[in-house]
Parts: structure tokens; C-alpha cells; sequence
């Protein structure tokens, strides 16, 4: 190599060294139209009419090339069908590697449902026409989404802060003294004889990123479940879309502000003690008070070339005798004409899933976006119990953790290990076995740890 080639190497490499770390935001409508089938619940409710739009909200990072990409989606979570798809076409359209994108869902229950390979799927009517016109335009929906954001990259700053809201989610499973079984969402808790079987956890996470002086983008993150609506039929996006929305009204009109869902498996937004329910707007009001009270405390980070990480983690079924399944199939024969009960469906929905699916791989993916020595970003991939969250946290070497569950396909409800034992709802929902959560724990640490180095 001559003398003048290696100078114009190393003015090449300083100019790589020297690139801004650039930042987009970008939303698209994913409202879908009246009559498509609805998720969150045991039973078909076909869309009519609409509190307030659906979005997929999408952040772009850049530097020196490097991409990494966040899109939360107003629905009930991820499947892997339309998260291949979605990340298929971003690859194709915005030529942005498709494992660096992280698709969520914020758990809405007031959004539209999507195909699960279940028996799920005949009750909610997911496969019928207008469900398989809104799931088939999804991934392009997303991709668009994902273009915009590009479009609009520009040199950023970043900056976080942690703020606390206390009083406003709930554990929802309940420990009776003398009992070793969980009560799940009891209408009132007695505090004399009954005490929450777990913790939550009341952190806000504030991630802002600024051009010229102001907020183009944040991402908020915050652990407890979108349904406060309820199982009516008219579209929302729950209190997210409240919490959104004044977050971009108060701090910087143009903003895209996105919430990524915690690890909120067990975590739900009614006080046990006193048998009160907050609205959407409330919650939504309280949350966004959170962050504007964690504003002023926003500390600048130091950014790099971002640094994406994942892992395919096989997870394993749960088994079942032959009565428990012969009892699961009486439960099918009836589950479409009597109502027979949330958590008695949810186990045979489980156990009929889990036995036809015995011979397929279950996977669950991981995934690490870290951009900042400081923070860094993980996805699970289910309803995660809130111990779980804590424990990662904890346990993180970064000094701020932001969880996305629901991320990149769902696998279900995952409890934490000490869980399983006190059954009810979401340990009869779970396809995996007792432990399942910990090792997607210890594989998001090991993620982190690869992520702090370039």
C-alpha cells in the first residue's frame, strides 16, 4: 500500500469515527376498519367504531452506517408471521437489516387480533376476511412506517430520565393467609387476610432525543396492562395513547412519543384494597404527570454506533396427563356456544395449543439495542411477570434498563418461577415450563454484557 492510500484510509476512518449519531421518528395509522376482529378476550368482538387511532410509532438510530430500529405497534403484542414479514420488507424497502429492528406491541385489548395457530383463532374469528385484510397489510403498514422515520434522520442528542408513579398499577394476583393457591383479581382485597403475591414496579422511563434544541422523538416505559376500556368494540389505544399524546402536547408539539409496555404479566391498573378502577384519561394524565415531573432531572447521554444483540431461545412446552386434556377438549366442544369462564377456557386453549404444537420448536427471541454506555434497550418475548422485569433491571450493566415485552412474537404468558405454584390465570395460560422467564432473564443479561463492548 502506497503512502497516499494510507492517508486517504485514515481520512476515511476518522470521517467514520467522526459521524453524528442521527435520530428519526415517524408514525402511521394502523386503525383498522369496522368489523375487524378484536384481541384481548375469550370471545369474537368484531370492531365497531373508534375512541382514538391506532399508530405504528417507529424511532430510526444511525451512525457511521450502523441502524437500529424501534416500532411499537397500538396492539395487543407481536407474532413472529407478521414480525418476519415486517422486518422482510424494511430490509427491502429501507435497505435497515432486518435484526436490527424491534417490533413491539403495548398490549391494547381494544385493538385488532391477530393469528395466534390456536384455538384462539376460531374464537375470535381472526381468519376471517376482514381479519386477514388487516393482518396482510400489517407488515407493510410497519415498513412505511419505518421509511418515514428514516427519512427524517437528522443529528440527535439523547437524554433520559427515571421517574416514579406510585399508586397507579396493582400486582392482580392475590395470597390468601392459610392458602398456597393465587386468588386472580379479586373484586376487593380483605388486608386483614390477603396481601399481594407479588411486587410492581412504579418506574418511568424517559428517553428523549433532541435536534436542534428540540424533542423530535421519546420513548416512555412503564409496566402495567392497557384495559381500562374494556371489552367493548370501539378502537383504542388505551391509556398509552393518553399518556402519548399529552407527553408530545406538553413537551414539544411534533414529537413522536412512543410507549414501550414492561414486563406488567401480572401487573393490572384496578387498587385491590379499595376496589377502584382510574379511566384511560386518568391513567393516562397520571403518567404523562410522571414524566413531566422526571423532565427537569434529564441527564445527556453519550452516544455510539448502535449496537444490536439477539438470541433464538428454545423454551420448553409444559406437559399434561391424558385428563387433563381429555378435560381441555370437553372445554373446546363448548367454549364457541356457552360461556364458560375466563381462566377454565384460557387452560384449554393452552393445553390443546401445547399438545398440537408438542413437536414444534418454541422459540422466543431476545433482543439488546444499547447506544450509550449509560442505556440500554431490551425486548422479551411474552406477557412477562413484573419479578422478571425487576430482576433484569437489577441485575443489568447498564445504569438504566427500558424493557419491551411483547417483542418480535409473543410466546405467552411468562411467570416468574415461584409462581407456577400458585396457579390461576396466567399459570394456566403459560405454554412454558417453570423457569422459562429466568433463562430468558439470563439471556437478556448475557445480551448486555456483549452489547457494552463495540
Amino acid at each position: 500500500m502506497t503512502a497516499r492510500q494510507s492517508f486517504f484510509l485514515l481520512l476515511i476512518s476518522i470521517h467514520a469515527q467522526a459521524g453524528d449519531f442521527r435520530v428519526g421518528a415517524a408514525r402511521v395509522d394502523i386503525t383498522p376498519k369496522d368489523g375487524t376482529p378484536l384481541g384481548g378476550y375469550y370471545k369474537f368482538r368484531g370492531s365497531a367504531g373508534v375512541l382514538d387511532p391506532l399508530y405504528a410509532k417507529t424511532i430510526v438510530m444511525e451512525k457511521d452506517g450502523t441502524h437500529a430500529v424501534i416500532v411499537v405497534l397500538d396492539l395487543s403484542g407481536t407474532v413472529r408471521p407478521v414480525v418476519a414479514a415486517a422486518r422482510q420488507a424494511i430490509q427491502e424497502q429501507c435497505g435497515i437489516e432486518g435484526d436490527h429492528v424491534m417490533i413491539s406491541g403495548t398490549h391494547t385489548h381494544t385493538g385488532p387480533q391477530q393469528p395466534r395457530g390456536s384455538l384462539m383463532d376460531d374464537i375470535t374469528k381472526v381468519n376471517s376476511p376482514p381479519g386477514v385484510a388487516y393482518i396482510s397489510a400489517l407488515p407493510g403498514l410497519i415498513a412505511q412506517s419505518v421509511k418515514e422515520a428514516k427519512a427524517k434522520l437528522a443529528p440527535a442528542k439523547a437524554s433520559v430520565a427515571m421517574g416514579q408513579a406510585a399508586g397507579i398499577s396493582f400486582n392482580r394476583r392475590v395470597l390468601r393467609e392459610g392458602e398456597a393457591k393465587a386468588i386472580w383479581q379479586p373484586a376487593k382485597l380483605n388486608p386483614a387476610t390477603d396481601r399481594p403475591a407479588g411486587p410492581i414496579d412504579p418506574e418511568v422511563g424517559v428517553l428523549v432525543f433532541e435536534s436542534d434544541g428540540k424533542p423530535t422523538a421519546s420513548l416512555l416505559n412503564f409496566a402495567m396492562h392497557p384495559t381500562s376500556v374494556g371489552g367493548g368494540v370501539k378502537i383504542s389505544a388505551d391509556y398509552p395513547g393518553v399518556f402519548t399524546k399529552l407527553v408530545s402536547e406538553r413537551h414539544g408539539p411534533g414529537m413522536i412519543a412512543v410507549f414501550a409496555n414492561g414486563c406488567c404479566g401480572n401487573i393490572n391498573h384496578t387498587d385491590y384494597l379499595t376496589g377502584k378502577r382510574r379511566s384511560t384519561q386518568e391513567l393516562g394524565t397520571a403518567l404523562a404527570d410522571a414524566a413531566t415531573a422526571a423532565w427537569p432531572t434529564l441527564q445527556p447521554l453519550s452516544t455510539f454506533k448502535p449496537r444490536i444483540r439477539s438470541e433464538q431461545v428454545t423454551l420448553a412446552r409444559k406437559k399434561f396427563s391424558a385428563a387433563e386434556i381429555a378435560k381441555a377438549k370437553d372445554i373446546a366442544s363448548r367454549m364457541l356456544t356457552e360461556n364458560l369462564g375466563t381462566v377454565p377456557m384460557a387452560e384449554a386453549v393452552c393445553i390443546l395449543e401445547t399438545v398440537d404444537k408438542q413437536n414444534v420448536p418454541f422459540i422466543g427471541e431476545v433482543q439488546v439495542i444499547a447506544f450509550s454506555g449509560e442505556l440500554a434497550i431490551v425486548s422479551l418475548p411474552g406477557e412477562m411477570f413484573v419479578e422478571l422485569g425487576l430482576a433484569l433491571k437489577k441485575a443489568s450493566p447498564f445504569k438504566h434498563t427500558l424493557i419491551a415485552e411483547l417483542a418480535n412474537g409473543s410466546v405467552g404468558y411468562v411467570p416468574n418461577r415461584e409462581a407456577y405454584p400458585q396457579g390461576n390465570y396466567e399459570v394456566v395460560s403459560s405454554r412454558c415450563e417453570a423457569g422459562s422467564g429466568e433463562k430468558l432473564v439470563e439471556v437478556a443479561l448475557k445480551l448486555l454484557e456483549q452489547a457494552r463492548e463495540p
